[in-house]
């Protein structure tokens, strides 16, 4: 009969007196989701010398997590396959790497830190289309700024113009606002794409209608629906507060 497997996984980058709390909370929980079978998985302590995790898996479940951490380096989606991945992001911002030991037999490398980054790129000069609640306004150099707050609490702050800052002034704390205008975007070298410097040239006044309320004004089009009919320019224009125009500022 299959004895407990003991795992033990070294990561590099701290000693146990070094490892914040939550890091290692994560790290453990990331682990236990390579491994599977949770029941049958327990924590047997911490190891000097790096940190090193140690777990202790129950004989019945043994044959599965071996077959699990076998799996883990494959491309699809499974559970050891994506936690597998996301212990070689941790590792990778952490700047360590790692080594999963069974009965001190090495069975799964973590390269982490010596993975291949993404090149840089950028930065692209693009356009730009926020909606928000205008929630600051105002500037005393040659440029204005203002401040919008979107549906998901993030906040966008956009270089404008005197000239659009005095008609904007009138709408703080109003009616949602879309921005228009460009930004500089760059990719990082974690692959995410990253927008600054924004600049709105100009802005429209949007009804706060609901998707509820534009779904009816579509059914109470007239006339008939033809295939090249753009439905996305439709709703946008039917959001507007002038029927698509817009009330913007050129």
């Amino acid at each position: 009969m299959t004895d407990d497997d003991i795992y033990t996984l070294r990561i590099t980058a701290y000693t146990p007196a070094t490892m914040p709390m939550a890091r290692l909370a994560e790290y453990m929980a990331t682990l236990a989701s390579l491994l599977g079978e949770k029941a049958n998985v327990h924590f047997k302590g911490l190891k000097t010398g790096s940190t090193q995790v140690i777990s202790r898996v129950e004989r019945e479940a043994a044959p599965k997590v071996r077959e699990n951490v076998m799996a883990a380096t494959g491309l699809d989606d499974g559970e050891p396959a994506v936690a597998y991945r996301k212990l070689n992001d941790m590792l990778r911002r952490d700047n360590a790497d790692a080594q999963l030991k069974r009965d001190n037999h090495n069975v799964l490398n973590f390269p982490g830190r010596r993975l291949p980054r993404p090149p840089k790129l950028g930065p692209f000069k693009q356009s730009v289309v926020k909606d928000g609640i205008l929630v600051r306004v105002g500037g005393v150099d040659d440029s204005a700024h203002a401040t919008i707050l979107d549906s998901t609490g993030a906040t966008w702050s956009f270089e404008i113009s005197h000239d659009v800052a005095q008609q904007l002034a009138h709408h703080l704390y109003g009616p949602f606002l879309r921005m228009t205008g460009y930004g500089r975007w760059l990719r990082n070298e974690e692959g995410q794409w990253e927008v600054s410097a924004l600049k709105a040239t100009e802005f429209s006044v949007l009804d706060g209608a609901t998707l509820i309320d534009v779904v009816n004004r579509v059914r109470n089009q007239t006339g008939e629906w033809r295939k090249d009919v753009d439905l996305t320019a439709l709703l946008r224009s039917l959001r507007d507060d002038d029927g698509g125009n817009g009330n913007g500022v050129h």
